[in-house]
């Protein structure tokens, strides 16, 4: 079945404009531009450009450099689902050109919401800064958000203080993504929802560790499938470039009834979407 995201402003965020490879965005009240490949065509507001505070600029070595017209001070959103209570996410410029939050992923933690509650269990693997990590835990879910990268992980630990969730059954995993489910089965450990948006290539905990996406996609997903709990829920996230929504539907389709989409996210000014990604869930 085919469902696409879209993912539409919220309070602190919204996508102004996009064009010629780039994205104009207001982020935490401050005016930004972000590289973005998908942007191909052009921007439908030039004017608006020029009053931007901050610009990322690719490096040809990769990463970028960020050029700052306005002093940059602490940035910070709230964001509120349909169950428990506000979260907040401390927001940095990074020099890949991120803050710290995937806008097009919204729809994703109020699905979440949706489906968990009180008592269940969630794994949020590859999870950053953990948006969707606190989004469920903010419902009462237990949380196990999993990353290698101790940077990432202490942000999202960051955000927990931030939003006054100190309380909240939320664990904090630096390892291996693949250690983290070879070890979950063999405790036994399974998990209501399993949440997984790998990156195209990426390093473990350890030196040794690798990730590429083509070579080992495939086996990751046997792996989660078997850690979901009867009746739960497989979901993939995926960015890579040249990965098609088919390809996640054919990972999953062998556990059952696979529902896939885009993701997007709204123009706040006019009715074009940018996108963003690809999805794909299935009930195991």
């Amino acid at each position: 079945m085919s469902a696409d995201l879209i993912a539409n402003a919220i309070p602190g965020y919204e996508l102004l404009d996009s064009g010629s490879g780039r994205k104009l965005e207001r982020i935490a009240g401050r005016t930004v531009i972000r590289p973005c490949s998908q942007a191909v065509w052009a921007a439908a507001y030039p004017d608006q450009w020029a009053d931007a505070a901050s610009e990322c600029r690719r490096k040809s070595t990769g990463g970028g450099t960020w050029i700052h017209h306005e002093p940059l001070g602490p940035m910070e959103i709230s964001w509120r689902g349909e169950h428990g209570s506000a979260v907040r996410f401390g927001l940095r410029l990074t020099e890949f050109g991120h803050c710290g939050v995937f806008f097009e992923q919204e729809p994703l933690w109020r699905h979440f919401q949706s489906v968990l509650g009180s008592g269940q269990r969630f794994a949020n693997l590859f999870g950053y800064t953990g948006s969707a990590s606190l989004a469920v835990a903010a419902a009462g879910t237990d949380v196990f958000h999993v990353d290698s990268a101790r940077g990432v992980v202490d942000w999202g630990q960051a955000n927990q203080n931030l939003s006054g969730l100190d309380g909240a059954s939320l664990k904090w995993i630096v390892d291996d993504v693949r250690s983290f489910l070879r070890l979950s089965r063999k405790r036994g450990w399974s998990y209501d929802v399993v949440f997984a948006d790998p990156p195209s290539f990426g390093h473990g905990k350890k030196k040794n560790e690798t990730w590429n996406w083509e070579s080992d996609i495939a086996e990751m997903v046997a792996d989660c499938a078997a850690v979901v709990a009867p009746g739960g829920e497989l979901v993939l996230s995926c960015h890579t470039p040249g990965a098609q929504r088919e390809a996640l539907v054919n990972l999953l389709r062998s556990y059952g009834q696979v529902t896939a989409g885009e993701l997007g996210v709204a123009h706040a000014n006019d009715d074009r979407i940018l996108p963003a990604g690809i999805y794909a869930r299935v009930a195991c």
